[in-house]
């Protein structure tokens, strides 16, 4: 039997659950904008998927792995028949073993459908019966093992944001950093991020040469952050070419940050009453181990923040760090006032004040569209809407 939906009314975990349960034998398709997945099933087991991601591609884990270079790479691609795997033609050169390729196909379906379970919406549908290409290598997973890996990685994405700088921050190495011995317990992965590091480079480009894959190495990088082993280096605020773009950038922030956590906190009293207060700082109580900028003068109790109170946290802050850790802590707190919001108020009256923020914030940047856009602001207020979406 065949059936569809969406991923906004039905989880993948319950689909996975749902396949493994009927032991049925098909593939899942999984479609978000431009993005497609396809898992196979083998009597419930997952045996094969494939992305339409660029960095999902087979080829690229394996230069990840260090498995292959990119000339030998570039010589399989050119000299295997069309539509010939890469995987088994790999093997059939005896370039690479048939237990090394299926070692890394279980990293690449793990990577592919863990992926997915970051998405809030998209269109899914099973085809059953269908099968992989034929000549294709399988291998064998437990969708349970799958789904509770996946669930437990969105939890822990959320505490991650709320650590890491913007992709384009530099990430150094810290010279000579406090060690304290009692908490120097170093995991593998937290080894590769610092040998990845060398004398500092962008999250992004760390996060695309590390053989990890994405999850593990921001995870390592955010323990080494708080460590302090590793710092952000190079930021925003270093490239301000004179203090009335500073004032300017300052500005937008403030009215971004200011307006749209007031219009949460006037939601949250007119719908809730006194119990709107609570929820307002029970949030920021639970959460301010995060804040560590913010708890020093904004408590949360009231939902009270002006832009005098703005601009003391951020002349509080060293130069050097100013603008990442504003935008850092003010974009966990928003994060986790709009959780409250869909908490409390539920998913249509959220998706509403979604919007309107979206509006609201689009507003604020328009008044300084050049200063915006020349510092990536608009970007870095829509990667956190759009992870909401």
């Amino acid at each position: 039997m065949s059936f569809a939906g969406n991923l906004r009314t039905v989880s993948l975990a319950d689909v996975f659950q749902l396949i493994l349960a009927s032991k049925k034998t098909g593939a899942l398709f999984v479609t978000k904008n431009q993005s497609r997945r396809e898992i196979y099933f083998r009597a419930g087991m997952l045996i094969y998927a494939t992305s339409t991601d660029e960095d999902d591609l087979f080829g690229n884990l394996l230069l990840k792995k260090g498995k292959i270079s990119k000339l030998e790479l570039e010589r399989v691609l050119r000299d295997k028949p069309e539509g010939k795997k890469i995987g088994a033609f790999l093997v059939e050169r005896n370039i690479l073993t048939r237990e090394e390729i299926i070692g890394c196909l279980r990293s690449q379906i793990e990577e592919i459908v863990y992926g997915i379970f970051g998405w809030k919406d998209g269109v899914f549908e099973f085809v059953e019966s269908k099968s992989p290409p034929a000549d294709i290598i399988q291998t064998e997973l437990n969708p349970m093992n799958i789904i509770m890996e996946g669930t437990r990685r969105i939890d822990e994405w959320e505490e991650l944001k709320k650590i890491l700088p913007t992709d384009e921050s530099i990430i150094e190495l810290v010279r000579d950093p406090i060690i304290r011995s009692e908490e120097m317990r170093l995991s593998k992965n937290e080894f590769i991020a610092l040998a990845l590091i060398g004398s500092g480079k962008k999250l992004s480009q760390i996060i695309q040469e590390s053989f990890l894959d994405h999850f593990l190495t921001c995870k390592a990088l955010a323990n080494l952050l708080q460590l302090g082993l590793v710092k952000v280096g190079k930021v925003v605020a270093k490239d301000l070419n004179s203090e009335q773009e500073e004032k300017a950038l300052v500005e937008i922030l403030a009215q971004v940050y200011i307006n749209n956590l007031r219009f949460i906190f006037e939601s949250l009293k007119e719908k809730l009453g006194s119990r709107g207060e609570k929820v307002i700082f029970e949030t920021f109580q639970e959460n301010k181990i995060f804040y560590p900028t913010l708890s020093q003068l904004f408590s949360g109790k009231d939902g009270q923040i002006n832009f005098d109170l703005f601009i003391e946290l951020y002349k509080r802050i060293p130069p050097e760090t100013r603008i990442w850790k504003i935008i850092s802590n003010f974009n966990g707190l928003l994060n986790d006032y709009l959780n409250a919001v869909q908490k409390n108020l539920g998913n249509k009256l959220y998706k509403r004040l979604l919007s309107e923020i979206k509006i609201n914030i689009q507003n604020d940047i328009n008044k300084n569209r050049q200063i915006a856009l020349k510092y990536g602001l608009e970007e870095e207020f829509s990667r956190i809407l759009k992870d909401r979406e």
